[in-house]
């Protein structure tokens, strides 16, 4: 029988993503997806600065920048009456290279993220599912099956990565806890335009179904996403969509003259579901991303929270095959995501209130989803159990925070000595030899600006491979720390 140290269900940015994380790794994987081919809709359709930041971790952000937007301003109409034009704000700060929500297709990051693991050495098995499995003492036993073949594998851990509908959590017998909104469909696809000019996000507002109408140019294509919000009817369906349907339901609802959708490559009804899982781990088996939890596609974070699940994961999944770490620390990747997830859920679903309300009274649309909270850079784990004993730096920084990146006085950023896959350790105004174990890198900068960004003129701040600080402290603190047996 074949094996393999992690089997990863599904293909998408956060099976790409974690098979990305372990590729560099050198971790044994293998990553199936039941399509026969990437999927071409544009679906999810913003990375946020967070999620940047680990995609540079990646070497992968500045080819995604260069294909996508940050600066797209929101146009609003009622009916054919232009309401004014909105700037797309961001959230200005000095800890990140990223600072704006960068806008552009879910297709291209998987693509990038693809490209990423063929020059790591790993591939997609395409029109592969995983039929069956049983777990034991040995690990996991899979049964895999393809067009042309069924085969055994043996893995020590599984992660089903394979979206809310996942069949892996349901074989796992993992409750999906939550509310599916029947009464919030929209219709969605991806269409040619003939007759606007590719210049802003389009929206047309409606007392009746607050958006009722949005239209989004991707740069360099001639392809729009669409969105209409669609009442079902009394059984609570919604009719699938078609070109057809999608010029005859703009022209009623827009009464605009001269713009027609001359194709469309994608077509779908979205169903807003509220809803997370009560556990993310069953044995060796795990389960990421929108597996793990679904919601509002208000504020665009879906797919940004998956691919910050995997990163969570991919170098605590390492650090127990390679022996660094016991399995104790595969339990910290449900103690710190699951409070992210609570937080996803409540916030997408306020963010979803005030767009209908705001598009409903004509005043605004989606330009009211922005919020600091959105970058997803103020998201912590202060509260867990991974964080060593630790001081609270004059700029408020503590263990469980994310590192701020920042940019030197030389010009670089911190975040270029920050990429790879050891930890750091940052030593701030002292000189003396450390002995550290293989896997932390040591990283001496004494520098102005990172001395006001970290709000400490001496002492070390130990940073685990996924950016988060897990004690800022002095040397033999952290030297205490990383012989304790709970990280690697």
């Amino acid at each position: 029988m074949k094996h393999t140290d992690v089997l990863i269900i599904g293909a998408g940015p956060v099976g790409l993503t974690l098979a990305c994380e372990l590729a560099r790794r050198d971790i044994s994987f293998r990553i199936i997806e039941r399509a026969n081919a990437a999927p071409q809709g544009s679906r999810a359709k913003a990375l946020q600065p967070r999620s940047l930041e680990i995609l540079n971790d990646l070497g992968i952000a500045e080819e995604l920048m260069a294909m996508g937007t940050t600066e797209l301003p929101y146009r609003k109409f009622a009916g054919n009456q232009l309401l004014g034009e909105t700037p797309r704000t961001g959230f200005p700060r000095n800890d990140t290279r990223y600072p704006k929500t960068l806008l552009l297709p879910q297709p291209a990051v998987e693509n990038a993220l693809r490209n990423k693991l063929q020059h790591l050495g790993g591939k997609v098995e395409w029109a592969t599912e995983l039929t069956t499995f049983t777990q034991d003492a040995n690990g996991i036993i899979c049964q895999l099956e393809s067009p042309n073949s069924k085969q055994d594998l043996n893995c020590t851990y599984m992660v089903a990565c394979d979206g809310g509908k996942s069949a892996t959590r349901k074989k796992l017998g993992i409750n999906f806890v939550g509310e599916t909104h029947q009464q919030e469909q929209l219709w969605v696809g991806d269409v040619t335009v003939a007759g606007l000019k590719p210049d802003a996000w389009y929206n047309w507002l409606s007392p009746v179904y607050g958006i009722a109408f949005a239209l989004f140019p991707f740069k360099n294509s001639n392809t729009w996403q669409l969105q209409a919000v669609v009442p079902p009817n009394p059984d609570g369906d919604v009719p699938t969509p078609t070109l057809e349907a999608f010029n005859q339901l703009f022209k009623e609802r827009t009464q605009m003259e001269g713009v027609t959708f001359t194709g469309s490559t994608w077509q779908s009804v979205y169903r807003v579901n509220v809803r997370r899982a009560e556990t993310y781990r069953v044995g060796n088996a795990f389960i990421a991303g929108d597996a793990a939890h679904v919601h509002s596609i208000a504020g665009g974070m879906g797919m940004n929270t998956g691919i910050q699940d995997a990163y969570n994961l991919g170098w605590k999944l390492a650090a127990v095959i390679k022996g660094y770490a016991d399995d104790q620390l595969l339990n910290t990747y449900e103690e710190e995501r699951i409070p992210i997830a609570d937080w996803l859920l409540e916030t997408t679903s306020q963010r979803q209130k005030v767009m209908m309300a705001g598009a409903t009274s004509g005043k605004s649309g989606f330009e009211s989803l922005g919020s600091a909270d959105t970058t997803q850079l103020k998201l912590n784990y202060r509260e867990n159990s991974l964080n060593g004993a630790s001081i609270i730096t004059i700029s408020g920084l503590q263990a469980g925070d994310r590192a701020p990146d920042v940019q030197l006085t030389d010009g670089e950023w911190l975040s270029e000595y920050l990429r790879g896959t050891e930890w750091k350790m940052l030593l701030l105004g002292v000189e003396v030899h450390v002995q550290l174990p293989a896997w932390v890198r040591l990283i001496k900068k004494q520098d102005e600006a990172l001395i006001n960004a970290y709000g400490l003129t001496e002492g070390a701040v130990l940073i685990r491979p996924d950016g988060y600080i897990a004690l800022i402290g002095g040397i033999a603190q952290v030297q205490a720390y990383l012989t304790s047996g709970f990280t690697s």
